[in-house]
């Protein structure tokens, strides 16, 4: 009836209806901040956001990229340290301690301490004193002409007499040192006796100071190590090699190499 329908327009207007729930939870406020480097290793830049709600909680965005760009960053820092040192090793350490531990012991070196300056001064051309030379070059032609005749043990004597005489002599102590092996080598009668096994012991001796200071390959590999540092510092992962790098470098560091080897020896020969 008109009536009732008079009530109720007058119910609407005194009760009018609620809002709809999501009008009263407005959506998050966003505010644009100034837009920096990423420190990530990226060439681009990104805006930082920041989103704030009137309700709820959380760690904004913006906090969290800041934390993994400074991870990102100490990580690479790291990296590039450890390549830094690794080179350094390859390049000194390395040879360095090898040359130690293998070449001829002599009186001059056997209470050193590894890596203290006067260590570090044998790793260095040491002139031999010429008599004692001269007095080594005797030694080693003489056992050369014993061995040559059959009596081995007195030119495994002399030989041993070389490396005592001029221990950083590498050209002569190295052929002493295949000559030693040679001469068990004739004294054994079967593979694996007392002979047999001083023959490799002497030959072993002599490959392992073969990859001392004279190796080329530690600088080889030391190289190709610190250009590697150089262009993972520069975020560059093409590093094609250029005619002007290899005239420039490569060249001069195998004729360096090759005048050494020629100075003073080779490895093994």
């Amino acid at each position: 009836s008109a009536s009732a329908m008079l009530s109720s327009a007058r119910a609407l207007a005194v009760h009018p209806a609620a809002p709809p729930l999501v009008a009263s939870f407005p959506p998050p406020a966003c505010k644009r901040f100034t837009e920096r480097p990423s420190t990530s290793g990226g060439r681009g830049v990104r805006p930082n956001v920041v989103c704030s709600a009137r309700f709820g909680f959380g760690v904004p965005e913006s906090v969290e990229a800041v934390e993994d760009d400074d991870d990102a960053l100490l990580s690479r820092r790291t990296m590039l340290a450890g390549k830094a040192l690794f080179t350094i090793g390859e390049a000194f350490v390395f040879p360095w301690a090898t040359e130690s531990a293998t070449r001829p012991g002599s009186a001059v070196t056997e209470n050193l301490v590894p890596f203290s300056t006067p260590w570090l001064k044998t790793m260095l051309f040491n002139e031999t004193d010429p008599v004692a030379k001269a007095r080594a070059k005797n030694y080693l032609l003489d056992g050369e002409a014993l061995a040559a005749s059959g009596d081995h043990l007195a030119a495994i004597a002399l030989f041993e007499k070389v490396k005592i005489n001029a221990p950083t002599e590498y050209k002569m102590c190295q052929r002493a040192g295949l000559n030693i092996a040679k001469s068990f080598k004739k004294l054994s009668s079967r593979p694996g006796d007392a002979y047999d096994k001083s023959a490799e012991t002497a030959k072993g001796e002599v490959w392992w100071w073969g990859r001392g200071t004279r190796w080329p390959g530690w600088y080889i590999v030391a190289y190709l190590s610190a250009r590697n540092l150089y262009f993972t510092a520069k975020e560059d992962d093409v590093a094609t090699f250029t005619v002007t790098e290899g005239l420039g470098f490569l060249v001069p560091i195998w004729l360096g190499l090759l005048i050494v080897l020629v100075t003073y020896g080779l490895p093994d020969y």
